[in-house]
């Protein structure tokens, strides 16, 4: 009797240690991936908003909030398995409020990867009717995504705080548990995932039936099928560690860490995939990388002239023509700049429109 007693505290000691490593880990492995898709998305972003076309451009907006949703979903990530690997006890409420965090921008990011696919399809299969289709239901289709991503979390945990009581709710928690443990919260998480793939699956399918029947050996839409195949992947390498999550099976530690890295990998790549590997973006994304560090470097040169200037005896006219100089030639290096890209711009439209997302 003993030692089975023994045997068991043995066992239990043994998960727990298992646990507390398998969430340190998580904890580092989403810091690490909110710094990388942080930066991305705040080179994508920064482009997005430089440029009007691509500012108001559908597609380019949604991949915006996509890599907010990402890079949110991996900070909060962070924090909540941080808190577990250190075992802090924090107010239970707190705990279930940052999880919830996490669960709206990870419902957000999967609406929004959804919502590119189907606008890329409309844009494709009826290039007359999707301006008009954008500019009557794109205000209520984000509405109806907002509602969606905040829906679930917030139901429940209201539900959580009403039936349980209040010493329980504001109590402390070594744990960092979530109230979104329920049997219904969880069917319903996975019923919105599995309509988010169906409405992916349709999209793509119909963007490649629109490829074949335009042409089948064109060199545009061959570079389109390649570009469904890696959304393709990616997309299943970001679902399926999702739906094993989102069910909560329980499985030992090293099943779960290659689950959790695979995942928190192939959620990285999204800025990437969806971003950089989109012709326009990565051309305008050059163009802003070049004026920036170009102003940049003027800026510096025009500051090292006046720190210059004023250690030497010079008169007061010579020291603002030198000024005046460098002010104007950075202003028609950036004027050319812009020209060259909106030039370019109008000769990318002009070209054939490749089936790319």
């Amino acid at each position: 009797m003993t030692n089975t007693s023994n045997q068991t505290g043995l066992t239990s000691s043994g998960l727990a240690e298992n646990n507390r490593l398998l969430e340190t880990v998580k904890a580092s492995v989403h810091f690490g991936a909110f710094i990388v898709t942080g930066l991305f998305a705040s080179l994508i972003i920064a482009t997005v908003r430089h440029n009007q076309e691509l500012r108001q451009n559908l597609r380019y907006v949604l991949l915006c909030q996509h890599c907010v949703c990402v890079s949110g979903f991996n900070i909060m990530g962070a924090a909540v398995h941080g808190l577990r690997s250190l075992r802090w006890p924090i107010s239970r409420i707190t705990c279930w409020i940052l999880f919830d965090l996490q669960v709206v921008m990870a419902r957000g990011l999967m609406i929004t990867l959804t919502l590119m696919s189907v606008t890329t399809c409309l844009s494709i299969c009826m290039p007359l009717r999707y301006p008009i289709l954008v500019q009557r239901f794109h205000r209520w289709v984000m509405l109806v995504a907002c509602v969606l991503a905040l829906l679930n979390p917030v139901v429940f945990t209201v539900l959580a705080c009403v039936h349980s009581p209040w010493d329980h709710v504001i109590g402390l928690d070594t744990e960092c548990s979530t109230a979104l443990e329920a049997t219904a919260c969880i069917a319903s998480a996975l019923a919105l995932l599995l309509l988010l793939v169906l409405l992916i699956i349709v999209s793509y399918m119909a963007i490649y039936l629109e490829g074949r029947r335009a042409g089948h050996f064109t060199r545009s839409n061959s570079k389109a099928r390649r570009t469904i195949l890696i959304h393709s992947l990616q997309i299943s390498l970001h679902l399926l560690p999702s739906i094993i999550i989102i069910s909560r099976h329980q499985e030992t530690l090293p099943v779960a860490l290659p689950v959790f890295v695979v995942f928190s990998f192939a959620q990285s790549l999204s800025p990437v995939v969806f971003g950089l590997r989109c012709k326009e973006l990565h051309k305008e994304m050059l163009h802003f990388l070049g004026l920036f560090w170009g102003n940049c470097c003027g800026c510096g040169h025009i500051g090292s002239m006046d720190t210059i200037s004023t250690g030497t005896i010079t008169s007061a006219a010579e020291t603002g023509a030198s000024i005046e100089t460098n002010t104007s030639t950075c202003m028609a290096t950036a004027t050319s700049s812009t020209i060259v890209t909106e030039f370019e711009g109008e000769k990318e439209r002009s070209g054939f429109i490749e089936l790319t997302v």
